[in-house]
């Protein structure tokens, strides 16, 4: 597998990955397949009332595919909200950082020379 070079995420990206799950059929998605058909059967959501499902079937994917367009439904929205988290994290340190400078400046470098404690 190769990696690619991403540029940064924008907040607008984000939001329109945030609405397409959103607007996706809510999970859990279940993995399902007819291996006789060469058929991946995707179940949407839980079971209903007469026991049936929504189901997307996947013809001629691949396992591996079928197990990454599965476990997207509940994948994207978890990334998601790590990203918006690591981000509000960095902010805040950032912020605190801004905040220290000024007193790092007046207390001058040699308050921050270690001495050995041997």
């Amino acid at each position: 597998m190769s990696m690619h070079a991403f540029d940064v995420l924008s907040e607008e990206e984000l939001d329109r990955m945030e609405r397409r799950v959103a607007a996706a059929t809510l999970g859990p998605w279940l993995p399902d397949s007819d291996e006789t058909a060469n058929v991946s059967v995707i179940e949407l959501g839980l079971c209903n009332e007469l026991g049936t499902f929504k189901s997307i079937e996947l013809v001629g994917a691949s396992a591996a595919d079928h197990e990454f367009i599965v476990n997207a439904r509940q994948d994207i929205p978890r990334l998601l909200q790590e990203v918006r988290q690591l981000r509000a994290r960095l902010q805040s340190l950032n912020t605190s950082l801004d905040d220290l400078e000024p007193h790092m400046r007046s207390a001058g470098e040699e308050a921050f020379l270690l001495s050995p404690s041997m």
